[in-house]
This record gives C-alpha cells, sequence and structure tokens, in this order.
C-alpha cells in the first residue's frame, strides 16, 4: 500500500517544483489514475466528482498526516475512545486506547506492525504479549481509518467499485456505488459496502454494510462533513438519527508534526 502511495504522490506533486515547472492539471491527473483503478467508468465519474467536493486541489493526495479519534457508543456505557495517528507517505501509525490494564500506545509500520513496539502506562511490553497488542492495535488502525476514510479509498488496490445506479428519497437524489474486495484485501474481505453519494452536494451521505453479499444492509448517515486542513471529513455515523459513532477530535496536515510517533514520555 505504501509503494502506491508514494506512486501517486509524485505524480501528483512532479512538475510543482522550480520555477520553470509546466502548469499541472490535477484534475486531468486524477481522472489518469481514476481511469487506471476502475473498470467501471460511471464509479469512476461518480467518485471523481466525490473527490472534486472533498478534496479540492489534489487535497488528499496532500493529505499525508492524519490524527483522529474515534469513538463509539454502546449503549448506556461511557463512549468508548481510540487515539491515532498516522503517516500516510511512509506508513507509521500510533494507536493510543485505554484497556483493563491501563494506556496502551502502540508505534508501528503498518507493513510490519508486530515489528513495532508497544507500551501500558509507559512501561514497554515484550514477548508474545507485546505481538498481540501490536496486532490488535493493527486491526484497529485499518477498522478506524476506513470508518474515517471510506470514500477516499475506492481506488485502493483491491477494491472493485460497480455502479449500482440512483434513488431518491424525500426530494434528495444519491448515485449509488457498490464496493467489493478481492480476496487477501484488508482484514474482512467479505465485506461489501454501497456509498450514496449526494447528486447535487456530492457528498456520501450514507452507506450500507454487509457483512457479505448475501448478508442484510447495516446503514449509517454520514453527517456533518467539514473541511480539515486539504479534506472535508465527516464528524458523525448516524443510525436511527442517533450518533453511533463519532469522531471527537480530526488534524489533517500536509507535513508530519514533529515529535509525533516520539515513544511516550520522550
Amino acid at each position: 500500500m505504501r509503494t502506491r502511495i508514494v506512486a501517486v504522490v509524485s505524480i501528483l506533486l512532479l512538475g510543482g517544483c522550480g520555477e520553470n515547472a509546466p502548469a499541472r492539471d490535477l484534475g486531468a491527473e486524477r481522472a489518469e489514475m481514476a481511469a487506471a483503478a476502475f473498470q467501471d467508468e460511471e464509479a469512476a465519474r461518480v467518485w471523481l466528482h466525490m473527490m472534486e467536493v472533498i478534496a479540492p486541489d489534489g487535497g488528499w493526495e496532500r493529505a499525508r498526516y492524519l490524527e483522529f479519534d474515534w469513538g463509539v457508543h454502546r449503549g448506556d456505557a461511557e463512549p468508548s475512545v481510540r487515539s491515532h495517528r498516522w503517516d500516510r507517505w511512509e506508513g507509521r501509525a500510533r494507536v493510543e486506547s485505554e484497556t483493563d490494564d491501563g494506556t496502551m500506545v502502540a508505534i508501528f509500520d503498518t507493513e510490519d506492525p508486530e515489528a513495532g513496539r508497544v507500551w501500558i502506562d509507559g512501561s514497554e511490553l515484550e514477548g508474545e504479549e507485546a505481538t498481540e497488542r501490536l496486532r490488535g492495535a493493527h486491526r484497529s488502525h485499518i477498522n478506524d481509518s476506513y470508518w474515517l476514510l471510506m470514500p477516499f479509498k475506492w481506488s485502493d488496490p483491491g477494491v472493485h467499485a460497480t455502479y449500482v445506479g440512483t434513488e431518491e428519497e424525500d426530494g434528495t437524489q444519491w448515485e449509488v456505488v457498490e464496493l467489493r474486495f478481492d480476496d487477501g484485501t484488508g482484514l474482512t474481505p467479505r465485506n461489501m459496502y454501497r456509498g450514496f453519494v449526494n447528486v447535487e452536494t456530492g457528498l456520501m451521505d450514507r452507506w450500507h454494510h454487509y457483512s457479505n453479499p448475501e448478508s442484510d444492509p447495516s446503514p449509517s448517515e454520514w453527517t456533518d462533513w467539514r473541511m480539515v486542513g486539504p479534506i472535508q471529513l465527516a464528524e458523525y455515523r448516524r443510525s436511527g438519527g442517533e450518533p453511533r459513532l463519532f469522531f471527537p477530535h480530526l488534524r489533517v496536515e500536509t507535513e508530519v508534526p514533529e515529535g509525533a510517533f516520539d515513544p511516550p514520555g520522550s
């Protein structure tokens, strides 16, 4: 994954350096990338329209560093929150969460998470315990970042996007695109999604998640979109009108802040 990210960024940023650099057409460059990533031209068209809105001026390609808190409501209990930092270009990740035995901090390479480091309340773990914690932190990174970033990831390797058609409700019309995955893509390749992109705004207003193609959908509304650095993000995932999942802290930068991946206590 990291190789692809660096390659795409290089394509979009090449020519932006130097006084005599040629004028660039970011729209044409992104369209060329979509033509290579999508087999379905209508799905590519919907994705390009959405990306123009949520990642203008090559915003997604410039969004190197993401920092976010992932929170979920479970009944009457206090919300569960995990904190993430992610250098997309270099594949570095940091996950912090509260566990039964203290505050866990894991820092790892997304391509080799088990070689990372993990601490509980500032004390570093070793051996099998560290390996298991790193595996769990990596799973959290994949799950939580997808809940935040799914609209940007339709063009990822191993993803197959198919245009389904349009749906309308209470005067709002959406174009619907279905996502399926190759075996070995992500942690749950049997999952399927349908993204509902508002024809008027270009925002993905909702998704339907399927645990497998034969299952019933689990719908979530994606609400409260706002600009965060160079991209737009939706702060809430609502089910039945209630906020099921939320992102109370969001930060996106084009450079990695100093010390973002230092060990705890540094």
